[in-house]
C-alpha cells in the first residue's frame, strides 16, 4: 500500500502537479508585464552603468560560491550514506529511497544545464537596457538569426537549491509528519540561491520560477517511477 495517506489523493496530486504550472504562468506574466526588468533594475546603478553587487562578498562568495560547496558537500554525504546502505543493516531498508533522492536531485539541475545551452535568453548584465550588448529576449519571443546562445535560462545556481525539493518526497515515503520541512528546505535554498543571483544581475525572477517548476516536476515524476504503488487514486 502506498505511503500517501491521510490525504485525499486526487486533491494532493492536483496540488503537487498544479503548483509548478502556476509558477510557469507567473513567470510568463513577469516577463511580458515588465516586472522582470523592473525588479532587477533596483540592483543596477544607472549612474555608473554597473551592477554594484555583482562581486559583493555576500552574494558572490557566500551565496554563489559557498552555495555550490554546500551542494557538493550535501551530495557527498548522501552518497556516503547510500554506499553505507550496502553494508549497514540499519541503512539497508533505505537504499532505494536514497537512490531516489540522488536521481531526483540530479535530474533537475541536469535538465536546467542542458536548456541553458539551448536558449537565447541572456543575463540582465548582458542586455542593452543595462549597458550590455544583447537584446532582451523573452521565452516566446522570436530569435534573430546569428545570435549566440544565451546560457542564462533557466537559472543554474537556483537549481542547486531547488534540487532539495526531493526531500519532501523522501519524507512523504517515510510517512513523516515533517515532510513540509523538506519542502521548505528546498524552497528556501532555491529562493536564496535565486535571489542572490538576481541581485548580482545574473538572472530575472522568471528564470527562477521556471527552474523551480523543472526541479519540482523532476522530483515528482522520479518519485512515481521509483514508487509506482503510490499511483492509486482514492475515491
Amino acid at each position: 500500500m502506498g505511503k500517501i495517506k491521510d490525504h485525499n489523493f486526487r486533491l494532493w496530486f492536483s496540488c503537487v502537479a498544479g503548483l509548478p504550472l502556476l509558477a510557469v504562468g507567473l513567470a510568463v506574466i513577469f516577463e511580458y508585464s515588465g516586472f522582470d526588468v523592473w525588479a532587477v533594475s533596483h540592483f543596477y546603478d544607472f549612474t555608473s552603468h554597473s551592477w554594484p553587487f555583482r562581486g559583493h562578498w555576500l552574494f558572490y562568495t557566500v551565496i554563489h560560491e559557498w552555495g555550490r560547496y554546500l551542494d557538493m558537500a550535501a551530495g557527498g554525504c548522501w552518497l556516503v550514506l547510500f554506499a553505507g546502505s550496502f553494508v549497514s543493516v540499519r541503512l539497508k531498508p533505505y537504499k532505494k529511497l536514497m537512490l531516489y533522492f540522488i536521481a531526483a536531485a540530479v535530474t533537475g539541475p541536469l535538465i536546467v544545464g542542458a536548456l541553458k545551452h539551448m536558449t537565447h535568453i541572456y543575463t540582465p548584465w548582458d542586455l542593452k537596457i543595462f549597458s550590455g550588448t544583447m537584446p532582451h529576449i523573452r521565452i516566446f519571443d522570436p530569435v534573430m538569426p546569428g545570435l549566440p546562445v544565451g546560457e542564462a535560462f533557466p537559472a543554474g545556481h537556483a537549481s542547486g537549491g531547488y534540487a532539495f525539493l526531493a526531500l519532501y518526497f523522501v519524507l512523504l515515503r517515510l510517512g513523516s509528519p515533517y515532510r513540509g520541512y523538506g519542502l521548505a528546505a528546498g524552497l528556501c535554498l532555491g529562493l536564496v540561491f535565486g535571489i542572490g543571483q538576481q541581485v548580482r544581475g545574473a538572472h530575472f525572477p522568471s528564470h527562477d520560477l521556471f527552474t523551480f517548476a523543472i526541479c519540482w516536476y523532476c522530483a515528482l515524476v522520479t518519485y512515481f517511477i521509483f514508487y509506482p504503488d503510490e499511483w492509486r487514486l482514492r475515491k
